[in-house]
């Protein structure tokens, strides 16, 4: 990364069909941008990306208004919106950490969770969730993993007590593990 190095998220959703990612990752690089960072997923029969790109601030500036043109040519709805660089954002003094929640599957584990995360400051960097069937029974499982930073004057173990009130009240097994080696 250099000093004069602009960015933005492109975030772009729409039906699904093959060859998405590389006519999407094809579009930002012949127009001068680099993915730095992305997060791509089909929910139902839609397709989501989520790309950070980097670039010479005229580059940046001018995929941030050629989305138009790339809707076009992939047929998904494009939003681009400047950032701060990766490096400008992070935290120093936050703990990254790992939330795993696993339960039968009910409506409201995420808003408890996030809730709960929120409640104590903690930041959350990614989450996924999925429901699935269980092998043998055929019964709705879910799944959930967050990363998150603790910030400064927050402990882990006020984290962990926060988590383990929520997995009482909504029935789950909740753990919380700190990616700091050590």
């Amino acid at each position: 990364m250099t000093a004069t190095e602009a960015f933005l998220v492109l975030s772009c959703l729409g039906p699904d069909r093959p060859g998405l990612v590389a006519e999407v990752t094809h579009y930002v690089t012949e127009h001068g941008g680099n993915v730095e960072d992305s997060r791509m997923v089909v929910l139902g029969g839609e397709f989501g990306v989520l790309l950070l790109v980097s670039g010479s601030p005229e580059e940046v500036a001018a995929l941030e208004k050629s989305t138009v043109d790339m809707e076009k040519q992939t047929g998904l709805q494009v939003l681009a919106r400047r950032t701060k660089s990766p490096e400008e954002h992070r935290r120093a003094a936050a703990i990254p950490c790992v939330v795993t929640a696993e339960a039968l599957d009910h409506e409201g584990i995420v808003r408890a969770v996030s809730r709960a995360l929120s409640a104590t400051g903690v930041n959350i960097v990614s989450l996924e969730a999925t429901s699935y069937e269980a092998p043998v029974t055929g019964s709705q499982l879910f799944r959930m993993e967050a990363r998150i930073d603790v910030p400064a004057g927050v402990t882990v173990g006020k984290v962990r007590k926060a988590m383990d009130q929520v997995a009482e009240e909504e029935n789950l097994e909740i753990d919380v593990r700190s990616l700091v080696k050590g």
